[in-house]
């Protein structure tokens, strides 16, 4: 992405966006009924896509990107966003750099007794 989009991107979701980490797991939102812009970010971020309707509202479409691609978008478009967001997401990309291992299923397998 280069530094045009980045700014234009970090705009759209610091007016319009959601930073979050639920249960750990990074995550960019947006949702608007301006189809074209979340469109347009969803193509830069590389987000999946999906219309929410609700009933005598306009259709919203929403564009998302979830774990270690939201947490690389983060990173790229930090530099452009507004100080409160940019808090947010220092956090949630330092917790997600610094989250424990996952912890193993794999368990060894014991010799059984004679």
């Amino acid at each position: 992405m280069d530094r045009a989009d980045a700014a234009w991107l970090a705009g759209i979701i610091d007016g319009e966006g959601c930073l979050d980490s639920p249960r750990g797991n990074p995550r960019i939102r947006i949702k608007m009924s301006d189809h074209d812009v979340v469109l347009r970010a969803a193509t830069l971020m590389g987000a999946s896509t999906y219309y929410e309707n609700i009933e005598g509202r306009k259709s919203l479409l929403v564009a998302q990107i979830t774990g270690a691609r939201a947490v690389e978008v983060m990173t790229e478009i930090l530099p452009q966003l507004g100080s409160r967001r940019s808090q947010k997401a220092s956090s949630i990309v330092l917790a997600y750099l610094h989250r424990p291992a996952a912890k193993s299923t794999v368990r060894p397998i014991r010799a059984q007794a004679a």
